[in-house]
Protein backbone atom coordinates (compact mmCIF):
# COMPACT_ATOMS: atom_id res chain seq x y z
CA UNK A 1 0.00 0.00 0.00
CA UNK A 2 1.42 3.53 -1.19
CA UNK A 3 2.49 5.65 1.64
CA UNK A 4 0.85 9.49 2.70
CA UNK A 5 4.18 10.81 0.57
CA UNK A 6 3.50 8.47 -2.20
CA UNK A 7 0.17 9.46 -2.72
CA UNK A 8 0.69 13.55 -2.20
CA UNK A 9 3.10 12.74 -5.08
CA UNK A 10 1.18 10.65 -7.49
CA UNK A 11 -1.89 13.53 -6.49
CA UNK A 12 0.75 16.30 -7.69
CA UNK A 13 1.52 14.60 -10.71
CA UNK A 14 -2.17 14.28 -11.63
CA UNK A 15 -2.56 17.91 -11.21
CA UNK A 16 -0.11 19.44 -13.55
CA UNK A 17 -1.28 17.44 -16.14
CA UNK A 18 -4.75 18.43 -16.18
CA UNK A 19 -6.64 21.66 -16.73
CA UNK A 20 -3.23 23.86 -15.69
CA UNK A 21 -1.21 23.77 -17.99
CA UNK A 22 -3.96 26.25 -20.39
CA UNK A 23 -4.63 28.12 -16.74
CA UNK A 24 -0.47 28.22 -16.93
CA UNK A 25 0.13 28.92 -20.58
CA UNK A 26 -2.76 31.67 -20.75
CA UNK A 27 -1.16 33.34 -17.50
CA UNK A 28 2.22 33.18 -19.56
CA UNK A 29 0.87 34.48 -22.28
CA UNK A 30 -0.51 37.90 -20.46
CA UNK A 31 2.68 38.43 -19.01
CA UNK A 32 4.42 37.95 -22.12
CA UNK A 33 2.40 40.41 -23.84
CA UNK A 34 3.04 43.37 -21.39
CA UNK A 35 6.87 42.38 -21.62
CA UNK A 36 6.07 43.27 -25.50
CA UNK A 37 4.17 45.99 -24.46
CA UNK A 38 6.81 47.66 -21.98
CA UNK A 39 9.63 46.85 -24.73
CA UNK A 40 8.16 48.84 -26.91
CA UNK A 41 7.36 51.70 -24.80
CA UNK A 42 11.56 51.52 -23.52
CA UNK A 43 11.90 51.98 -27.06
CA UNK A 44 9.95 54.63 -27.39
CA UNK A 45 10.15 56.78 -24.68
CA UNK A 46 11.75 59.82 -24.85
CA UNK A 47 12.41 60.65 -20.93
CA UNK A 48 15.06 58.47 -19.56
CA UNK A 49 13.52 57.47 -16.72
CA UNK A 50 10.23 56.60 -17.92
CA UNK A 51 12.55 54.36 -20.65
CA UNK A 52 14.87 52.74 -17.98
CA UNK A 53 11.40 51.83 -15.56
CA UNK A 54 9.62 50.34 -19.12
CA UNK A 55 12.74 48.25 -19.75
CA UNK A 56 12.78 47.53 -15.80
CA UNK A 57 9.05 46.11 -16.30
CA UNK A 58 9.16 44.60 -19.84
CA UNK A 59 12.27 42.19 -17.95
CA UNK A 60 10.17 41.31 -15.08
CA UNK A 61 7.44 40.60 -17.08
CA UNK A 62 9.60 38.33 -19.18
CA UNK A 63 10.99 36.65 -16.11
CA UNK A 64 7.19 36.25 -15.01
CA UNK A 65 6.24 34.17 -18.23
CA UNK A 66 9.97 31.80 -18.18
CA UNK A 67 9.66 30.99 -14.50
CA UNK A 68 5.57 30.08 -15.07
CA UNK A 69 6.45 27.86 -18.03
CA UNK A 70 9.43 25.86 -16.35
CA UNK A 71 7.59 25.84 -13.40
CA UNK A 72 9.60 27.10 -10.92
CA UNK A 73 8.63 27.28 -7.15
CA UNK A 74 8.22 31.37 -6.80
CA UNK A 75 6.60 32.35 -10.46
CA UNK A 76 3.13 31.77 -8.91
CA UNK A 77 3.84 34.27 -6.69
CA UNK A 78 5.86 36.43 -8.44
CA UNK A 79 3.13 36.67 -11.56
CA UNK A 80 0.51 37.02 -8.31
CA UNK A 81 2.96 40.58 -7.52
CA UNK A 82 2.56 41.70 -10.75
CA UNK A 83 -1.00 41.65 -11.37
CA UNK A 84 -1.64 43.38 -7.99
CA UNK A 85 0.88 46.04 -9.07
CA UNK A 86 -1.19 46.18 -12.26
CA UNK A 87 -4.54 46.27 -10.59
CA UNK A 88 -2.92 49.18 -8.31
CA UNK A 89 -2.55 51.30 -11.52
CA UNK A 90 -5.51 50.24 -13.07
CA UNK A 91 -7.52 51.41 -9.73
CA UNK A 92 -5.14 54.86 -9.94
CA UNK A 93 -6.94 55.37 -13.36
CA UNK A 94 -10.45 54.88 -12.62
CA UNK A 95 -10.34 56.75 -9.50
CA UNK A 96 -8.13 59.95 -10.85
CA UNK A 97 -7.18 59.07 -14.98
CA UNK A 98 -10.41 58.27 -16.25
CA UNK A 99 -11.34 61.69 -17.97
CA UNK A 100 -7.94 61.41 -19.92
CA UNK A 101 -9.32 59.23 -22.20
CA UNK A 102 -8.39 55.54 -23.06
CA UNK A 103 -11.22 54.26 -21.15
CA UNK A 104 -11.64 51.16 -23.15
CA UNK A 105 -7.68 50.52 -22.90
CA UNK A 106 -8.31 50.69 -19.30
CA UNK A 107 -11.40 48.33 -18.94
CA UNK A 108 -8.73 46.14 -21.05
CA UNK A 109 -6.15 46.45 -18.57
CA UNK A 110 -7.77 45.54 -15.83
CA UNK A 111 -9.57 42.56 -17.71
CA UNK A 112 -5.91 41.57 -18.20
CA UNK A 113 -4.79 41.60 -14.73
CA UNK A 114 -7.57 40.12 -13.14
CA UNK A 115 -7.56 37.61 -15.09
CA UNK A 116 -3.84 37.05 -14.63
CA UNK A 117 -4.33 36.81 -10.62
CA UNK A 118 -7.50 34.42 -10.73
CA UNK A 119 -5.72 32.32 -13.03
CA UNK A 120 -2.92 31.87 -10.38
CA UNK A 121 -5.63 30.89 -7.54
CA UNK A 122 -6.27 27.61 -6.24
CA UNK A 123 -4.78 24.01 -4.94
CA UNK A 124 -4.11 23.22 -7.93
CA UNK A 125 -1.91 25.42 -9.07
CA UNK A 126 0.15 25.91 -5.35
CA UNK A 127 0.59 22.26 -6.13
CA UNK A 128 2.19 23.02 -9.57
CA UNK A 129 4.29 25.91 -8.43
CA UNK A 130 4.79 26.41 -4.71
CA UNK A 131 4.72 22.79 -3.57
CA UNK A 132 7.83 22.59 -5.47
CA UNK A 133 10.01 24.22 -2.88
CA UNK A 134 10.96 21.39 -0.16
CA UNK A 135 11.13 23.90 2.42
CA UNK A 136 7.65 25.59 1.77
CA UNK A 137 5.44 23.61 4.71
CA UNK A 138 2.17 24.60 3.87
CA UNK A 139 0.65 22.57 6.48
CA UNK A 140 1.63 25.81 8.93
CA UNK A 141 -0.27 29.11 8.19
CA UNK A 142 2.68 30.93 8.72
CA UNK A 143 3.96 29.97 5.01
CA UNK A 144 0.67 31.03 3.79
CA UNK A 145 1.68 34.66 4.96
CA UNK A 146 5.18 34.74 4.06
CA UNK A 147 3.65 33.32 0.47
CA UNK A 148 1.23 35.89 0.73
CA UNK A 149 3.56 38.67 1.84
CA UNK A 150 6.24 37.91 -1.17
CA UNK A 151 3.45 38.57 -3.73
CA UNK A 152 3.04 42.03 -1.92
CA UNK A 153 6.84 42.52 -1.92
CA UNK A 154 7.04 42.11 -5.91
CA UNK A 155 4.28 44.58 -5.99
CA UNK A 156 6.04 47.04 -3.77
CA UNK A 157 9.24 46.65 -5.74
CA UNK A 158 7.84 47.18 -8.84
CA UNK A 159 5.70 50.77 -7.75
CA UNK A 160 9.38 52.02 -5.67
CA UNK A 161 11.09 51.47 -8.85
CA UNK A 162 8.20 53.75 -10.63
CA UNK A 163 9.18 56.06 -7.94
CA UNK A 164 12.54 56.17 -8.36
CA UNK A 165 12.10 56.54 -12.21
CA UNK A 166 9.68 59.79 -12.03
CA UNK A 167 10.59 63.29 -13.48
CA UNK A 168 12.64 65.03 -11.10
CA UNK A 169 10.11 68.32 -10.95
CA UNK A 170 7.89 65.81 -9.27
CA UNK A 171 9.97 64.40 -6.36
CA UNK A 172 13.82 65.36 -4.93
CA UNK A 173 17.00 63.19 -5.83
CA UNK A 174 16.82 62.28 -2.23
CA UNK A 175 13.56 60.05 -1.94
CA UNK A 176 14.38 58.81 -5.42
CA UNK A 177 17.00 57.42 -4.34
CA UNK A 178 15.70 56.17 -1.15
CA UNK A 179 12.83 54.62 -3.13
CA UNK A 180 15.51 52.61 -5.58
CA UNK A 181 17.42 51.76 -2.12
CA UNK A 182 14.12 50.26 -0.26
CA UNK A 183 13.18 48.35 -3.54
CA UNK A 184 16.61 46.54 -3.99
CA UNK A 185 16.59 46.07 0.10
CA UNK A 186 12.99 44.64 0.09
CA UNK A 187 13.84 42.65 -3.49
CA UNK A 188 16.54 41.25 -1.52
CA UNK A 189 14.71 40.36 1.68
CA UNK A 190 12.22 38.58 -0.20
CA UNK A 191 14.45 36.41 -2.42
CA UNK A 192 15.88 35.52 0.79
CA UNK A 193 12.83 35.02 2.77
CA UNK A 194 11.88 32.73 -0.38
CA UNK A 195 14.61 30.70 -0.28
CA UNK A 196 14.30 29.82 3.70
CA UNK A 197 16.69 32.47 4.85
CA UNK A 198 15.83 34.24 8.21
CA UNK A 199 17.75 37.16 7.15
CA UNK A 200 15.70 38.08 4.52
CA UNK A 201 12.82 38.48 7.47
CA UNK A 202 14.93 41.42 8.67
CA UNK A 203 15.59 42.98 5.61
CA UNK A 204 11.81 42.98 4.79
CA UNK A 205 10.43 44.75 7.59
CA UNK A 206 13.18 47.58 7.34
CA UNK A 207 12.07 48.17 4.19
CA UNK A 208 8.32 48.31 4.90
CA UNK A 209 9.07 50.17 7.59
CA UNK A 210 11.37 52.39 4.99
CA UNK A 211 8.44 52.46 2.50
CA UNK A 212 5.85 54.24 4.88
CA UNK A 213 8.33 56.71 5.60
CA UNK A 214 9.14 57.65 2.04
CA UNK A 215 5.39 57.29 1.32
CA UNK A 216 4.82 60.29 4.02
CA UNK A 217 7.43 62.32 2.61
CA UNK A 218 6.81 61.62 -1.21
CA UNK A 219 3.03 62.67 0.17
CA UNK A 220 4.42 66.01 1.73
CA UNK A 221 6.22 66.90 -1.16
CA UNK A 222 3.19 67.05 -3.76
CA UNK A 223 1.06 68.75 -1.85
CA UNK A 224 3.26 71.44 -0.17
CA UNK A 225 2.28 75.24 -1.07
CA UNK A 226 6.01 75.12 -2.73
CA UNK A 227 5.18 72.72 -5.40
CA UNK A 228 3.17 74.95 -7.36
CA UNK A 229 4.63 77.94 -6.25
CA UNK A 230 5.79 80.37 -9.13
CA UNK A 231 4.71 78.22 -11.64
CA UNK A 232 2.00 78.80 -14.36
CA UNK A 233 0.91 77.60 -17.69
CA UNK A 234 2.00 74.26 -18.46
CA UNK A 235 3.85 74.31 -15.54
CA UNK A 236 1.27 73.94 -13.55
CA UNK A 237 -0.85 71.10 -15.52
CA UNK A 238 2.50 68.95 -15.72
CA UNK A 239 3.35 69.25 -11.92
CA UNK A 240 -0.69 68.40 -11.58
CA UNK A 241 0.12 65.54 -13.76
CA UNK A 242 2.96 65.02 -11.25
CA UNK A 243 1.08 64.98 -8.27
CA UNK A 244 -1.89 62.03 -9.35
CA UNK A 245 1.14 60.15 -10.44
CA UNK A 246 3.05 60.14 -7.36
CA UNK A 247 -0.26 59.63 -5.63
CA UNK A 248 -0.33 56.17 -8.06
CA UNK A 249 3.46 55.43 -6.84
CA UNK A 250 2.57 55.99 -3.19
CA UNK A 251 -0.29 53.64 -3.27
CA UNK A 252 2.25 50.91 -3.96
CA UNK A 253 3.91 51.46 -1.43
CA UNK A 254 1.57 49.95 0.55
CA UNK A 255 1.44 45.98 0.09
CA UNK A 256 5.31 46.55 0.71
CA UNK A 257 4.61 47.68 3.95
CA UNK A 258 1.54 45.27 4.61
CA UNK A 259 3.63 42.44 3.37
CA UNK A 260 6.43 43.07 5.44
CA UNK A 261 4.69 44.23 8.53
CA UNK A 262 2.33 40.97 8.42
CA UNK A 263 5.34 38.83 7.96
CA UNK A 264 7.26 40.68 11.07
CA UNK A 265 4.08 40.29 13.45
CA UNK A 266 3.90 36.12 12.27
CA UNK A 267 7.63 35.73 12.57
CA UNK A 268 8.89 37.71 15.56
CA UNK A 269 9.32 34.76 18.15
CA UNK A 270 12.05 33.13 15.33
CA UNK A 271 13.38 36.13 14.70
CA UNK A 272 14.04 37.05 18.47
CA UNK A 273 15.10 33.71 19.34
CA UNK A 274 17.23 34.17 16.34
CA UNK A 275 19.04 37.72 17.72
CA UNK A 276 19.25 36.07 21.09
CA UNK A 277 21.17 32.94 19.97
CA UNK A 278 23.56 35.48 17.47
CA UNK A 279 24.08 38.11 20.77
CA UNK A 280 24.76 34.51 22.94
Amino acid sequence: MPSVCERKESFRRVVRTTCVKPRRILAATILGAYALLHGVGAAFYTFGGMRLCAAFFSIACAVGAVALLRPTFWARRYAMGIALAGLLNCAAYFAVFRNLGGYCFGVAQLGAFAALFALLLGPRMRATYDELAPHWKFDHPTMHVLASALSLNVAGTGMLVYYACMDASWTTPALRGGALAIAAALAAGSIAAARGRILGLFLMTAAGVASMWLGFRAYEVVTSPAYLAGRCGEWVTWLAWGKWETVKAIAGFAPAALGSLLTFGVFLGPMVRFVRNRAG
